[in-house]
């Protein structure tokens, strides 16, 4: 996916994805989970969104990562039709984003807009909802204060239903925002007991830092990872698992600790056709050891 439009999309676009935050001695022997995050076909979808679900599911995929929930219904379904559909073909929703943006709190208060789609994610059956994007405003100051505290009123709603409420990076958390970076803040600011954290591993890694260094400070804080590679090029763009530079399974080994759980395939640029691109990735996924 172009990087410009995914993240404008997601600047506007009311989202839903999903984390949970699991003690580290509860993962020993736990299976791990491998998805697709639908934005990296979303144009398939547009043109055949059961037809490219079913593909989906005869890749291997079992579980997907949902996207652009709004108006109440899953790509022309309410939450209990699409969950349904989705049964049937084999394949089951744990995660989905759903955009929090200051807008979202008004008076220490999560708006009635931002609670049902909440609500339509526990609906779903999801486990968690994970907001992916943060507006440049809400970066620092009291912006950063104020969108850190609705996280925190997120992960309390999540919670009584059941779900887990979690952030999903890019690269500009790695950047300062007053004494530290952004993404310190995030989990300085915020109580790891409501809100975990979906790490991208490619934007970690293209901004510069080492998802384990991460991994290893902050024990049991992660939910899931989203996985795609990095081109061996000048602009290094996203390419399909294994088939680029980043080392998965020396990361992939202190996911247990961190409290990863779900491994979430990823496009956002394309050398391939995206069908053809996410089962390449899925194939390569599976050789690895995690």
């Amino acid at each position: 996916m172009n990087k410009i439009t995914r993240r404008t999309f997601t600047q506007t676009v009311t989202l839903a994805g999903l984390s949970t935050l699991v003690p580290a001695s509860l993962l020993v022997g736990r299976k791990r989970h491998i998805g697709v995050q639908l934005w990296s076909v979303r144009e398939d979808l547009k043109k055949d969104t059961e037809g490219t679900l079913k593909a989906i599911r005869k890749m291997g995929y079992r579980e997907i990562e949902g996207f652009g929930f709004a108006n109440g219904m899953f790509w022309g379904k309410t939450p209990k039709e699409f969950r349904q559909f989705l049964s049937d073909t084999g394949l089951s929703m744990p995660s989905a984003h759903l955009a929090l943006t200051t807008q979202h709190f008004v008076n220490g208060a999560l708006t009635d807009e931002w609670k049902k789609a909440a609500d339509s994610a526990a609906v779903m059956g999801q486990q968690y909802v994970i907001s992916p994007w943060m507006n440049d405003e809400e970066r620092q100051g009291d912006k950063l204060k104020q969108l850190l505290e609705a996280m925190n009123k997120a992960g309390e709603y999540c919670k009584q239903l059941g779900m887990r409420f979690g952030y999903h990076n890019h690269d500009f958390e790695f950047k300062k925002s007053g004494d530290k970076l952004l993404y310190q803040h995030i989990l300085d600011g915020t109580d790891s007991n409501l809100v975990a954290l979906q790490l991208d591993l490619y934007w970690c890694v293209f901004a510069g830092y080492d998802p384990i260094e991460w991994l290893k400070k902050h024990p049991g804080r992660f939910c899931s990872f989203h996985v795609k590679d990095m081109a061996k090029t000048e602009k290094r763009e996203t390419v399909e698992v294994g088939e680029g530079s980043i080392n998965f399974q020396q990361i992939f080994a202190h996911a247990p600790a961190a409290g990863v759980t779900h491994f979430i395939v990823e496009l956002e640029d394309y050398k391939r056709p995206p069908m053809e691109g996410i089962a390449v990735a899925y194939k390569n996924l599976k050789k690895l050891k995690f």
